[in-house]
């Protein structure tokens, strides 16, 4: 008994030194504002200025990040999962490579971020900033972007399995070939909105606005159009698109639909 006992306190004591940041890189980052290659682990750097600090592959684990300052950093590499980066600024850093799985991203400000090739999987952007955002080869499965900002971002060729788009600002985004099936744009604006050649397969389109959206190639068996507003759209050369989805949707004179299919004219 006592012997167990001994085991499982060695066993506690190995896991608190595995999660623990290591002092001298914490202070070299206060004094410096840099520690690329640090280890940051559950580090509590709330509030903190760190704009333009290079952070290039530090583990970041765990980290209490709240409205921290990371405009301009470096952060490629890094390994951020599950921080809390809420209300956080990240205007313009370079997080390519990046982990940040399961982190809690929510209304941070992102405008202008690097996130190629970055794990994001089953983060948390809700109601976050991020025009012009470069996702493009990004791991973005599961992620939640709930009315988020995200005009004029990069989705191409990235992951976005079972991502939540729900009343998101999708405007003037790019997702050429990007992975989207099971998605959900519930009342989400995609106005001009590129997706050729994008998996759509069982994405839910509830009264989104698709207006002047180029949808061109996309492969859309059942995707939902419920409501939807496809006034402009380009659908010519989908894949598994048929009547009775577009029956549930409207559109104009300038909707280019493949084959016979049609569908009404939207209400003014």
């Amino acid at each position: 008994m006592k012997a167990s006992i001994i085991s499982a306190m060695i066993l506690l004591l190995g896991m608190a030194s595995a999660s623990a940041f290591e002092r001298q890189d914490l202070q070299k980052l206060t004094e410096t504002g840099s520690c690329g290659g640090c280890d940051l682990r559950g580090a509590k750097l709330q509030y903190k200025d760190l704009g333009d600090a290079n952070l290039k592959g530090a583990n970041m684990r765990d980290s209490i990040l709240k409205q921290i300052n990371l405009s301009q950093a470096k952060l490629m590499e890094a390994d951020m999962r599950r921080s809390d980066l809420e209300k956080a600024n990240l205007t313009a850093a370079d997080l390519e490579y990046a982990i940040l799985q399961d982190a809690d991203m929510e209304k941070a400000v992102m405008t202008g971020v690097n996130l190629r090739r970055t794990d994001l999987r089953s983060a948390d952007f809700d109601g976050a900033e991020m025009e012009n955002v470069n996702f493009q080869d990004a791991d973005i499965r599961k992620a939640n972007f709930k009315r988020a900002n995200l005009t004029n971002s990069n989705f191409s060729n990235a992951k976005v399995t079972e991502v939540n788009f729900k009343r998101a600002n999708l405007v003037g985004a790019i997702m050429t070939k990007a992975e989207l099936n099971d998605a959900n744009f519930t009342r989400a604006d995609l106005k001009n909105a590129r997706l050729q050649e994008t998996d759509l397969r069982h994405a839910n389109f509830y009264r989104a606005h698709l207006t002047n959206t180029d949808l061109s190639g996309a492969r859309l068996s059942n995707a939902s159009f419920w409501g939807a507003d496809l006034s402009g759209a380009n659908l010519e050369g989908v894949s598994g698109l048929n009547q009775l989805q577009l029956d549930t949707a409207c559109g104009d004179e300038k909707t280019v639909l493949p084959g016979n299919l049609s569908i009404s004219e939207c209400a003014p």
